[in-house]
């Protein structure tokens, strides 16, 4: 991969060093974020900024990571989205890593370490329209999510999971279903996981395992524009064939409506289309629905 910038604690250059704990231990954590210049092209917006920073320092706070305050976080985000404009970009993709930082051997870390901080500036990615239209296909993943409380809704850098199970599968589905040990759904390999019973949204709780998607929140708390009510509950796996609609969201893809899950097949009706027209770029109030800072 070439077409990128990166941009490593305040300074352009591509590499870090070996004894890094991010590559060491995955210890760290990471957000995808989508920015976009504002009609003007004065000014520039990253979606969610606000939530994606707010995870990513209760990450780091909950792992004792020093983090730098906003206003670094600011300045450096701000830096990378300058150059990528001069570059000819008017939009495209903003990951941020944090990692606990540079580090001897053993699991020990010293106090006051000082912290990796990595964004990345990637080319928007090109989604199909078609899959908006006639949604896509999915499937369960043999692949079990593991499993730990304290880390449960948090991006860390411990991704094995998501990387074997989609080792699963070529390019027949688009995504892979997690269940848990008691079958019950808790996510796919990239997002989170939402059913329609009626004009009633349904999704799995986030508890022992997953991630509470920045989206999955803005979700929950734009549904009751839609939906008669939202209920977050276990969803086993054979109560699937019973609901009429299903739709996975995350940060990129926004909603995005299923047409099959296994055997199962699902309708794309007008509350589901209604909610990914709301957060569509060229809709009124782009700007406010998706908190571009």
């Amino acid at each position: 991969m070439k077409n990128f910038i990166s941009l490593i604690n305040g300074k352009f250059k591509k590499s870090i060093s070996v004894l890094d704990r991010g590559l060491a231990y995955g210890d760290g954590f990471f957000e995808t974020m989508l920015w976009q210049r504002f009609q003007n092209q004065k000014k520039f917006g990253v979606e969610f900024w606000v939530r994606h920073l707010m995870r990513i320092k209760k990450g780091c706070d909950l792992m004792r990571i020093k983090i730098p305050d906003e206003t670094q976080f600011l300045e450096q985000r701000n830096k990378i989205l300058d150059k990528t404009i001069k570059d000819g970009k008017n939009s495209g993709l903003l990951k941020l890593i944090i990692t606990r930082g540079v580090g001897g051997r053993g699991y020990r870390f010293e106090d006051n370490m000082e912290p990796t901080l990595i964004f990345l500036s990637f080319e928007k990615p090109l989604l199909n329209e078609t899959n908006y239209k006639l949604g896509v296909t999915t499937r369960i993943c043999g692949t079990k999510l593991s499993q730990n409380q304290n880390l449960s809704g948090l991006k860390h850098l411990n991704r094995l999971d998501s990387v074997l199970a989609r080792s699963e599968w070529d390019d027949d589905y688009f995504e892979g279903i997690f269940l848990d040990l008691n079958k019950n759904i808790i996510e796919g390999t990239m997002t989170n996981v939402f059913f329609v019973k009626k004009n009633i949204l349904i999704t799995p709780p986030i508890i022992n395992s997953g991630i509470n998607g920045v989206m999955r929140q803005v979700v929950i708390e734009e549904s009751k524009r839609f939906f008669e009510k939202i209920i977050e509950r276990p969803i086993h796996i054979n109560e699937v064939k019973s609901f009429d609609q299903m739709f996975l969201t995350n940060s990129v893809l926004k909603i995005l409506p299923v047409r099959q899950f296994n055997d199962n097949f699902y309708s794309i009706n007008k509350n589901v289309i209604k909610f990914i027209d709301f957060f569509k770029f060229n809709e009124k109030g782009y700007e406010k629905r998706l908190e571009l800072f």
